[in-house]
């Protein structure tokens, strides 16, 4: 049977003998802080989980007294404690060496049940619901949100977000200091987790996510701006269930007792809401994504949905809150944070490393002289996103003939065509809007030439016969019947037959691009047999706010001002439309036309005619639009 040995707070032995538990018996003092000995073995002995061996000082009288104690875990979770004072360290030792050595535990008879003290020292533990209790109290010296974007203690931020269970009279929405200092340490602590810049702490959790274990040094700015008070070095924080056990050390890794003021009430709120944003980071599948946009775009309008949903998740719950030190944890056995996003950054490395690659483009005289004014020239505020480097080179390899990219309105799929055209020197000779132009037509047609009828062909033909590309806008709108002839034109040996009965062999240098949007209102699957056909399918995601500002900032210079309240009501919309399962949709492209429009006459009258009719007549929904444009100034 392996055996941990754990002696507070100087080793950790993963494989004791008789030899270090004697030395590490003899190295204990009733004079260091709190000394224990605790012996963990792999498998339970007699039930017990552990055995454990303190001394206890009297600090008036100096008597010392040696304690022992036990757990024995039961099956119907009524675990019981025993104690027994021994009457000097040999008999301790012997106690211990038996334990080690024959797996056995002494005769509990002879110890003390301590249950019932037990379980009522829990009760007396502190039951808070933390989560209100927060907009109570305020630290002493002051009532902004360290780091929070300007944002006070009882903020109203209802400009921002409301909460669809949001039970407040008044329906508004506010911040609290507690919360809000925490949401800002938990993301700088997830922050250095992430980037490997020197975290200042780790959490740890089990297989079911049901225990959570942190800590985590206090950032020295934390100390110079007075939040937390200079004689706090650390935290030290258990999660289980709802209950939270937590202590601050000094810099000597020592746990400091409940006498200073960082440990008032306001100061044990911050770390029991850090452990809890990490489990909810873990667990919730709608709050992670708001921590981790957050922590790449630090932006006011995420920080208020991140502290709004966090209450709301929470408020009605009670928490047994205990100041002291926290149980031990093998946290060897637990998951770490750390070395969770060590494999992320690595995979992440490994794909910057492949992407570190020269495009290489047609050579100039590999397509028809005509054809060189159809290769896009896109503008500055375009750039190819580095995962579409090796698409570029295996479209220009023929690797890739035909590509689909497929993702919500406004990610800019069309443009990700024409920036891989262009990258590769490859002329886009006809883009086909399936919703409107796509007919049976589409390869060409008979047109009257003088006294004759001949047949005309499209650029799409031009291209299959010539070399070139072709894009298909929103594929998934087109009729069936017209699309059919994609399914020779895209197999191995392509071809088309034209009306003209004329059969035009694919060119080596023919290219295929697709754009679907998915999940809207009118759109249909794609035949599984053309779906097939694809060399390549790629989803793009939601232009983040980074780029959006980009590209507002070059296409519409006068709208710089405005736009993180552009922005604010672009999340506001898009948060509505997903939670009410809206049939409509928002792009950066509507914003776009509302900061030209906006140029003309003022965001208010612009929205009008660019952002309100996204309701489609809806008048409810309508009006419910113009409430959030409302909300701000736009002068």
């Amino acid at each position: 049977m392996d055996f941990k040995l754990i002696k507070e707070p100087d080793i950790e032995d993963d494989h004791p003998t008789l030899r270090s538990i004697a030395e590490a018996f003899d190295s204990l003092t009733p004079d260091q802080d709190d000394p224990v000995l605790t012996l963990f073995p792999s498998e339970n002995i007699d039930g017990s989980s552990h055995l454990q061996f303190q001394y206890s000082k009297d600090v008036k009288t100096g008597e010392v007294e040696l304690f022992l104690s036990v757990m024995i875990e039961k099956e119907n979770y009524e675990d019981k404690y025993y104690s027994y004072i021994p009457k000097n360290m040999d008999e301790v030792k012997e106690i211990f060496f038996n334990y080690f050595s024959s797996h056995k535990l002494p005769n509990l008879m002879y110890w003390t049940d301590d249950t019932e003290d037990y379980k009522e020292g829990e009760k007396r533990m502190m039951t808070i619901n933390i989560f209100k209790e927060a907009f109570k109290i305020n630290r002493p010296n002051g009532k902004e949100i360290y780091k929070g974007f300007g944002f006070k203690h009882h903020s109203d931020v209802t400009q921002y977000y409301v909460h669809p269970n949001n039970q407040s009279p008044e329906g508004t929405t506010a911040l609290c200091q507690p919360i809000g200092e925490s949401v800002v340490l938990f993301s700088l602590l997830l922050l250095s987790i992430i980037n490997d810049k020197e975290p200042f702490g780790d959490y740890y959790y089990n297989e079911e996510k049901s225990r959570f274990y942190l800590k985590f040094t206090v950032p020295e700015d934390w100390h110079s701006a007075g939040i937390i008070d200079k004689e706090v070095f650390s935290y030290k924080i258990y999660l289980e269930e709802n209950n939270i056990y937590f202590g601050a050390y000094d810099k000597n890794d020592s746990w400091m007792e409940d006498k200073i003021e960082p440990l008032a009430k306001f100061y044990k709120l911050l770390p029991c809401f850090v452990v809890l944003l990490a489990r909810e980071t873990e667990t919730n599948a709608d709050f992670a994504p708001l921590i981790n946009n957050f922590i790449e775009s630090p932006v006011a309008d995420v920080f208020v949905n991140i502290n709004e949903d966090f209450y709301q998740n929470h408020k009605f719950e009670d928490y047994f809150i205990h100041y002291g030190q926290p149980p031990y944890i093998d946290i060897s056995k637990f998951v770490s944070c750390i070395s969770t996003h060590e494999a992320v950054r690595e995979n992440r490395k490994n794909i910057q490393d492949k992407q570190e690659v020269r495009i290489v483009p047609f050579s100039p005289d590999t397509f028809k002289p005509e054809y060189k004014d159809y290769i896009p020239a896109l503008g500055n505020e375009f750039e190819l996103p580095k995962e579409l480097y090796n698409l570029c080179n295996a479209v220009q390899s023929g690797d890739c003939r035909a590509v689909l990219f497929h993702g919500p309105a406004g990610t800019g799929k069309t443009i990700a065509c024409k920036l891989v055209c262009q990258e590769i020197a490859l002329p886009i000779l006809e883009t086909v809007n399936c919703t409107e132009n796509l007919d049976e037509y589409v390869l060409g047609k008979y047109i009257p030439q003088g006294d004759k009828i001949v047949f005309s062909e499209s650029y799409l033909t031009k291209a299959i016969r010539d070399g070139g590309a072709v894009v298909f806008e929103e594929i998934n709108f087109a009729k069936p019947q017209y699309l059919a002839f994609l399914n020779s034109l895209l197999d191995d040996n392509g071809f088309v037959r034209l009306d003209s009965g004329e059969i035009v062999k694919r060119h080596q240098n023919f290219r295929f691009f697709a754009t679907m949007n998915l999940g809207y209102y009118g759109t249909k699957e794609l035949n599984q047999a053309l779906f097939n056909r694809f060399n390549a399918v790629i989803e793009l995601p939601a232009l983040s706010d980074n780029s959006i500002r980009k590209m507002l900032s070059l296409r519409v210079p006068e709208c710089i001002p405005f736009i993180d309240k552009i922005l604010s009501v672009y999340h506001k919309l898009r948060k509505k439309i997903e939670s009410e399962e809206l049939e409509i949709v928002i792009s950066p492209r509507n914003l776009e036309n509302w900061a030209r429009l906006s140029r003309h006459e003022g965001f208010i009258q612009a929205a009008e005619k660019t952002i309100i009719p996204i309701a489609k007549n809806d008048r409810a929904l309508e009006s419910a639009i113009k409430g959030i444009i409302y909300l701000y100034k736009w002068s």
